[in-house]
């Protein structure tokens, strides 16, 4: 095995911005973080990094020892750039990115009032809404892991990927954003050309319709929609796995999270890895993913608590 995989979506440049003056509220059944209205909000802290979906799972998986190509689209200005060298040093391969002369790279504010979950994220997709399909795939990739993309001929985009991918006997591993998921005909449409789906809980109520039923429920009822394995990640509750046969549950680790922000994606990237180098193990898979996650989430932004091969074995 060739250990390759190209990884598909966005990389971005954020910005964390920590304030006390954000205050948590509910309207609606809904929540919400809540600034004064025309007020001046200070910083209590400012961090700058990077991330983007696609980005988070190619650094994390190159850190697992993996050979790591990213296809994404960037602006040609000074973010851009910072972006490529931030992969450069992850070792993650970067010839398939696209430059776009005419959108910028894509920024994150991520605005929080400091508790893990208190954060609201503001994005410029920029390049990422221009994201091209390759006029070929290689064919020694292993696997093409796709996670959420901006551009609205997305249908056409993956349709074409995922076919083409079956028919040269490589593996789909698809982590959907939120334009894929509000199109639900079009994402259940792709499903049987998927290997490994992976939402969390509450996406995969929405997917299927269903509200206060147990994971186990939810994931018999999506992977009937049609992928050949399903993953849902719970928060502190865990993860699952559901194949049509098998049922494995992992649970989460008590730890204290600082900032949640990539913990799927780092959950996600790592369950590869560790289903790769096992081949096929899917406990050694989720244990991976679990250890992965618990680490992300204890630092400020996406990447800085990625694990390297060597720590997630220990």
């Amino acid at each position: 095995m060739n250990n390759k995989i190209c990884v598909i979506g966005g990389a971005t440049w954020d910005v964390f911005f920590t304030t006390p003056q954000a205050s948590l509220g509910r309207c609606n059944n809904d929540d919400y973080l809540m600034f004064p209205y025309g007020g001046k909000i200070d910083a209590l802290d400012v961090k700058y990094g990077f991330g983007g979906g696609a980005a988070n799972v190619a650094i994390s998986l190159s850190r697992l020892g993996l050979s790591v190509s990213l296809l994404s689209r960037l602006g040609k200005d000074w973010r851009g750039k910072e972006v490529v060298k931030n992969l450069n040093y992850h070792q993650v391969k970067t010839n398939l990115i696209q430059y776009d002369s005419q959108q910028v790279t894509p920024l994150s504010f991520i605005a929080t009032s400091g508790g893990s979950r208190d954060h609201v994220a503001f994005v410029d997709r920029g390049a990422a809404k221009h994201l091209k399909m390759p006029a070929k795939l290689a064919k020694d990739f292993d696997w093409f892991y796709v996670t959420s993309l901006a551009n609205k001929a997305w249908p056409v985009f993956l349709t074409k990927l995922f076919t083409t991918a079956v028919k040269q006997g490589q593996k789909n591993f698809w982590n959907p954003g939120a334009r894929q998921l509000a199109d639900k005909k079009s994402l259940i449409k792709l499903l049987p050309l998927v290997d490994i789906l992976d939402v969390n809980k509450e996406e995969a109520e929405t997917l299927t319709n269903l509200n206060n039923v147990a994971v186990p429920v939810l994931l018999v009822k999506l992977k009937a929609l049609g992928s050949k394995a399903v993953l849902i990640t719970d928060g502190s509750n865990g993860a699952y796995y559901f194949d049509g046969q098998s049922l494995v549950h992992q649970p989460s680790f008590k730890v204290k999270p600082v900032n949640t922000t990539g913990a799927g994606d780092s959950f996600g990237s790592a369950w590869l890895a560790g289903y790769t180098y096992s081949k096929g193990n899917v406990k050694q898979a989720m244990l991976w993913g679990m250890r992965n996650a618990s680490s992300v989430i204890k630092t400020v932004g996406a990447q800085n608590g990625l694990l390297s091969l060597k720590q997630i074995k220990k």
